[in-house]
């Protein structure tokens, strides 16, 4: 595999770092923050394959931020971790399980098809859809 970029998000620093080992340890490129201001700065300056938001609780803050994003950038690949019976919004590529396992595999299962234009009304997959469909 490529060594694929991601930009990781969250607002609560030991979990996003806690993210972002796993994902490195996985292979990937990581470089998170938990500032949201820092994200459009960053975005703009090195090509990312995907932006990874949350906490495991979905925010109305995350949800506009998502929204902003997707429509600055409209090829980046944006998940969302957040609990599966959680209401979806139209705005994130796809919605991930925030267990480390589950989280790879949807990862995994984003990127084999990424870097496509996300319509606001794209279908999106539920996490245990893309877990089944990754082999889980």
């Amino acid at each position: 595999m490529s060594n694929k970029r991601i930009l990781a998000y969250g607002e609560d620093a030991l979990v996003i770092s806690t993210r972002a080992m796993i994902l490195q340890r996985a292979g990937y490129d990581v470089v998170h923050s938990t500032r949201a201001a820092d994200l459009p700065p960053l975005l703009h300056g090195i090509v990312f394959d995907m932006l990874l938001i949350g906490d495991s609780l979905r925010t109305g803050e995350n949800v506009r931020l998502a929204q902003r994003l997707r429509e600055e950038f409209p090829t980046l690949a944006i998940a969302m971790v957040q609990d599966e019976k959680e209401e979806r919004d139209p705005w994130s590529t796809a919605f991930v399980n925030s267990n480390p396992e589950q989280m790879l595999d949807s990862i995994r299962l984003l990127l084999e098809d990424h870097r496509k234009p996300v319509a606001s009304d794209t279908l999106i997959a539920s996490p245990k859809a893309m877990h089944s469909a990754a082999g889980g």
